[in-house]
């Protein structure tokens, strides 16, 4: 496999060879994409997985007439190179300036929707698309994601929930779309990130009882609460996403349009979002194909995020460009393949002002179905930030520790640190070079094996299997080019202008 990305000329000779071949097909044989990505949710905080606490009827639906993976993870859990690597079906370490948040598209990436675009997709998107970060630098005239459909709005249930009728602006795209024209739609919904509305989830219904606390997280009522109200933006969007496939069905366009729906990182909650362990990297993930895949299926299969790209241009008949690294998830939808044995994913930079002069955490880290492996290449810095002390609501919504967002379980941690010792080190103490989990025995990877003597060839294996990955799909660190994305986040010590 090629590692360089795919020159323009190359790409757009990739989409005139496949073009004729589409033509000749019947509009309606191509399928549509409704691609549903909500924002920081972690595994398995779906009512279909089992959670309690949480009703989602609109994904548990997706799940039931089509696929419910459990082992879904993203390139990186961190919001702007996740998404770009949705994109470009690419490793996030690839994407030079958009390996990290907050910082510029850097163009001449080959994205699955310009190529679906060039072929006669209708493309749009409403919410948040590609970001936070600047792509109108790259020359670009509309957005990695098409174009935006954000003008239907509602009055949202509370004010920290956004305004954006997503369901609204897909039926305004739906009306917008040329006669027989396939679509390829990004309904990027902005829950549930925070900050939240306090105790919405209780005045909505959501028992603090039922709510399941991971286990590296106090068992608190400031806790539990937090947890809810997080949950009930889960169901908000689910809401939408319910609207959506009624508008489908209402044209009856269900059976033939691929459906998605997924999440960009874990919850905003210390040792989720933004760290390599599951809660920041495993996602949920439903999918449904009506024409194609047959219902009822749970999967356990390893997937990456890169995976989405390959699989939505081989559906529509298009070549994958030689610079994408994912693999397409068609043969495994049609039960010839098996999934991956191993995930790699990690992570540069969050928050470009968690560390002096816009420095990240730079960390590898390596999934199988029994082991969790993670080498953190700068173990001397804190894997959250530099400043200690969460201050929120105070003073401002991150407060210290900035890798790690504001809210009522961080401050809560703070401030009972001296009761929580354990979970307070785990979540903001610095961590070795590396670490290794037994997933089975230790769910929420709370116990590190590296070092111990009856793990150390389990520990070499994932070590060398780790540093073949990443050798292969060029990541700059493993090839000897670290500096490339240090000055990257020095060229970005914080916020990049027209990042959102």
């Amino acid at each position: 496999m090629k590692t360089e990305s795919l020159p323009r000329r190359s790409f757009l000779k990739t989409l005139a060879a496949a073009a004729p071949a589409i033509s000749r097909g019947a509009a309606g044989s191509r399928p549509n994409i409704l691609f549903c990505i909500s924002d920081d949710q972690s595994y398995p905080h779906a009512s279909a997985y089992g959670a309690r606490f949480v009703r989602t009827p609109a994904f548990d639906r997706v799940a039931g007439e089509g696929v419910l993976f459990h082992n879904s993870f993203v390139s990186t859990p961190s919001c702007c190179p996740s998404r770009g690597s949705v994109l470009t079906g690419q490793d996030f370490y690839r994407l030079r300036e958009a390996s990290m948040n907050h910082t510029i598209w850097p163009g001449g990436i080959p994205v699955y929707t310009d190529l679906l675009a060039e072929a006669g997709y209708h493309v749009g998107f409403t919410g948040k698309g590609w970001g936070p970060g600047n792509w109108k630098i790259s020359g670009r005239k509309l957005p990695l994601t098409g174009a935006e459909y954000n003008k239907a709005t509602l009055a949202p249930p509370g004010k920290r929930i956004s305004p954006i009728d997503y369901a609204g602006n897909f039926e305004a795209f739906l009306e917008a779309r040329p006669k027989n024209a396939p679509f390829c739609f990004w309904a990027g919904f902005i829950e549930p990130h925070r900050e939240f509305d306090e105790g919405i989830g209780e005045k909505h219904g959501i028992r603090l009882d039922s709510v399941s606390v991971p286990a590296f997280l106090p068992d608190s009522q400031e806790v539990r609460r937090d947890i809810a109200d997080y949950a009930f933006e889960i169901q908000w969007f689910d809401r939408h996403l319910e609207r959506m496939l009624r508008a489908l069905e209402k044209r009856g366009a269900l059976e033939n349009t691929i459906i998605v729906v997924t999440s960009d990182n874990g919850m905003a909650f210390p040792r989720a979002k933004a760290n390599l362990y599951d809660y920041g990297c495993r996602m949920p993930l439903a999918l449904r194909w009506g024409a194609r895949v047959k219902p009822g299926r749970a999967a356990q299969d390893l997937v990456s995020h890169a995976d989405f790209a390959p699989t939505f241009l081989e559906a529509a008949g298009l070549q994958v460009p030689d610079s994408v690294t994912g693999r397409s998830l068609i043969p495994l939808l049609d039960g010839a393949a098996r999934g991956r044995s191993e995930v790699v994913f990690g992570i540069e930079r969050h928050f470009p002002g968690s560390r002096p002069q816009g420095a990240g955490y730079p960390s590898r880290a390596i999934r199988t179905a029994e082991y969790l492996y993670i080498r953190n290449l700068t173990p001397e810095a804190n894997p959250c930030g530099d400043h200690p002390g969460p201050v929120w609501p105070e003073d401002d919504p991150v407060g210290g520790y900035g890798d790690t967002d504001g809210g009522l379980s961080k401050t809560y941690l703070w401030r009972n640190r001296k009761k929580h010792p354990e979970l307070f080190q785990l979540a903001f103490g610095k961590r070795p070079a590396e670490e290794l989990y037994a997933i089975a025995q230790d769910p929420f990877q709370m116990r590190n094996l590296a070092g111990k003597p009856d793990y150390e060839r389990t520990r070499e294996d994932l070590a060398a299997r780790l540093d073949a990955h990443l050798k292969r799909t060029a990541d700059p660190r493993a090839l000897g080019r670290g500096a490339e994305l240090d000055a990257v986040m020095r060229r970005f010590p914080s916020l990049a202008p027209g990042a959102r």
